[in-house]
């Protein structure tokens, strides 16, 4: 499945960004690693990552200028160290470069959309606080413990392909690329407005449905 607005004005900020850094690191004459620097965060999970930006396909590359499991555009790949196309380079390419363009913009303005849904940092499961151990019981007095009541498990609701589309959703798209790949006037707000009895989660749409643009 697809997430909107996972890249939703990602091209714009982190083309902005790259131009910035990458005359930074030639002026100062320091490596690209430097000159982005470094920040000691938790590390991120690259494969939740890519399976929420193009449903775990690392060689994704659907004409749409975003290429790889990531969605790199070929200037952002090329300003990080990127050699060629990066649907065509490995998952550990993609992963290196990645991390570089992390620690130049971070992973919340990068990918801003799917780093929420999956946490900026998630190398290791959450862990669950363990219960709290039971006081012996008195000879004379012995309780026993109330059941621990499981949390209701919520389901995200998806939205609807539109029957009148005219435009079918592939792996890897969000509503902000569509509209920028085909110019939609508004941009995905628009396309929001012309599906709004079928995109009732923008956030949660699905290759193979059908939106009208």
């Amino acid at each position: 499945m697809a997430f909107n607005r996972g890249n939703e004005g990602k091209q714009g900020s982190v083309a902005r960004t790259i131009a910035k850094v990458a005359a930074v690191g030639i002026i100062a004459g320091a490596p690209l690693g430097l000159a982005v620097g470094t920040a000691n965060a938790a590390p991120v999970n690259w494969d939740a990552l890519a399976q929420c930006e193009a449903s775990g396909n690392w060689g994704a590359n659907t004409g749409n200028g975003y290429y790889g499991g990531l969605q790199f555009t070929q200037q952002t790949w090329n300003a990080y160290g990127g050699q060629g196309n990066p649907a065509n380079a490995s998952r550990e390419q993609q992963i290196a470069v990645a991390e570089r363009v992390a620690a130049g913009q971070g992973v919340a303005n990068a990918w801003p959309s799917c780093s929420k849904r999956i946490g900026n940092y998630t190398g290791a499961a959450p862990k669950t606080a363990p219960a709290p151990q039971q006081r012996k019981a008195q000879p004379q007095q012995q309780r026993q413990a109330a059941p621990v009541q499981q949390a209701p498990v919520v389901q995200l609701a998806g939205s609807k392909s539109n029957p009148n589309g005219n435009y079918e959703i592939k792996a890897g798209d969000t509503l902000s690329k569509i509209a920028d790949a085909n110019k939609v006037a508004g941009g995905y707000q628009a396309i929001v407005e012309k599906n709004k009895d079928f995109l009732t989660n923008p956030d949660l749409i699905f290759p193979g449905d059908k939106i009208l643009i």
